[in-house]
């Protein structure tokens, strides 16, 4: 089996039906489908129970998000796995079909995502080669992101000590320490629910706190000095901004070009 995809849910109903649909409608359907539901009481469970393209379901009371994506995992036969979670859609009925051809060699293979929101929906699309300054600030979207199950089985499943960046930790651990091979596909995958854990403004203050915790324990010397360099470009920022700056540079000194 090529492909495991795991949908974690907790009430939320109205999400996973959405997911659900995404996914049978899709073209390509040789796929193992896995979900993980943690004892829901708002009709999830019996929406569950009545979906015949399940493969394999996990219902019980969980720790939290990560707990329950690692029972996925640990169930998972598929080379490769991708989360997506109640409320998270594929992009349309033939993305597993265009992404197919592209789940060899690679030990991450993303692609881009399309953000809903209320306010205004767009697509952002990840950069061609990842960098550590990009996955210091940013993190790669699970709705886009097929990853070897055998990463998981190599470097360990996602730390459930980190509540809310376990997934960003995990990448941290295996592209910028173990040097996992990465690919971008240029193309949306998913519609990404921004209504999730990760995405509400009152957990950023956690995301930050958890991340630079997990940076002081495993790269305490290179964040030293990256933050140095952020400080200082920060500062070449705002002089460049700066009204006589930029009038010195129109005028053709040369210090200034």
């Amino acid at each position: 089996m090529k492909l495991s995809i795991v949908t974690i849910n907790l009430n939320n109903r109205k999400g996973l039906q959405k997911t659900f649909n995404s996914i049978l409608m899709q073209s390509f359907q040789q796929f193992e489908y896995i979900v993980v539901d943690g004892l829901s009481s708002d009709g999830s469970r019996e929406d569950i129970k009545s979906n015949n393209r399940i493969n394999k379901c996990i219902c019980e009371i969980d720790t939290g998000v990560y707990d329950a994506m690692n029972k996925g995992i640990a169930i998972a036969s598929g080379e490769y796995v991708l989360f997506l979670n109640s409320g998270d859609i594929l992009h349309d009925d033939d993305t597993l079909s265009g992404i197919l051809k592209h789940l060899e060699h690679f030990d991450i293979i993303y692609g881009d995502l399309l953000f809903v929101s209320a306010d205004k929906p767009y697509v952002y699309n990840y950069p061609a080669k990842l960098t550590f300054s990009f996955l210091l600030n940013a993190s790669l979207g699970h709705p886009a992101t097929f990853i070897k199950k055998s990463l998981f089985d190599k470097y360990g499943y996602y730390d459930t000590s980190f509540r809310i960046a376990a997934d960003w930790v995990f990448f941290m651990k295996t592209i910028v320490k173990e040097n996992v091979t990465t690919k971008h596909i240029p193309m949306v995958i998913a519609d990404f629910d921004t209504d999730g854990l990760s995405s509400q403004v009152e957990n950023i203050a956690a995301i930050l706190t958890e991340r630079k915790l997990f940076l002081e324990r495993e790269f305490p010397l290179f964040l030293e000095d990256y933050e140095k360099i952020a400080e200082a470009t920060e500062r070449l920022k705002k002089i460049q901004s700066n009204k006589a700056f930029k009038l010195l540079r129109a005028l053709g000194v040369k210090k200034f070009q």
